[in-house]
């Protein structure tokens, strides 16, 4: 009877830590906080473009406040320690050794930073705010009818990469272009009304601008590199990639049908 009974305590203990989702906004080193921290270590560890910042907050909070305590292992026994809840396969831990995620958390501060002084080089060449509307007209543009947006949209319409996509959504938020998308999961947003109105009046701008300063480009036929050489003087570095992707999909096209 005793046996049978420490089971169903174990079994109890397996729905009640596995079968929700928790709640961040629960007080800290509570059960229902430290399943939520656990799915968010769990999320940001096993994703390849997981932010550092993000693990290492998760992590120094499950630490703090041992949320682990709450957490019960495969034999539905309470973790003693955060090196145990680290250890122990998902879905009880983490699955990756201690030292392990400080390594990673090094390793993804090192390269944001490498990424985020690259993206600000390129700001401070063709300034920043200009640069930011320039990136997110373009989200607004492929994002009409309120569409959900994640990074991996970001990445499609962008053409970049998942780490750059990760920055430009994060200033984008900080900016109040962007919100979280409430009932549709964490990593949605919706574009605000305030995004949707900058990119308006910067559009009209620049519009106004094209059409006073001359919409065409003179260019030699007969000479590819003169006419190169124009284009590069009249353009900016993105509209100069899109027409080389465009010159790529059409030779590529030709090609083909050739």
């Amino acid at each position: 009877m005793a046996t049978k009974q420490l089971s169903n305590e174990r079994l109890n203990g397996h729905i009640e830590t596995l079968a929700n989702a928790g709640n961040l906004n629960a007080p800290p080193g509570s059960r229902p906080w430290a399943i939520a921290v656990r799915l968010e270590l769990q999320s940001v560890l096993h994703d390849a473009a997981f932010n550092a910042q993000q693990l290492k907050a998760w992590r120094d909070l499950m630490k703090q406040y041992a949320g682990y305590r709450q957490l019960i292992d495969e034999h539905g026994k309470a973790f003693k320690s955060y090196e145990e809840l680290c250890k122990a396969k998902p879905p009880f831990g983490l699955g990756s050794d201690p030292s392990d995620i400080d390594r990673i958390v090094k390793e993804l501060e090192s390269a944001q930073v490498k990424t985020l002084e690259e993206e600000n080089f390129l700001f401070k060449e063709q300034g920043n705010r200009s640069k930011y509307l320039e990136k997110f007209s373009k989200l607004v543009q492929a994002c009409p009818d309120q569409q959900p947006i994640n990074a991996h949209k970001i990445v499609k319409v962008l053409r970049t990469v998942l780490s750059n996509a990760h920055i430009w959504r994060q200033r984008w938020l900080d900016l109040g272009w962007i919100e979280p998308l409430l009932g549709k999961g964490r990593g949605y947003y919706q574009i605000t009304e305030e995004g949707r109105k900058v990119v308006r009046e910067w559009l009209a701008k620049v519009q106004s601008a094209t059409l006073n300063g001359g919409l065409w480009v003179s260019i030699p036929r007969h000479n590819s590199k003169k006419a190169a050489e124009q284009i590069i003087k009249t353009l900016d570095v993105e509209q100069i990639r899109e027409i080389y992707e465009l010159i790529g999909e059409s030779l590529n096209q030709e090609s083909i049908s050739g």
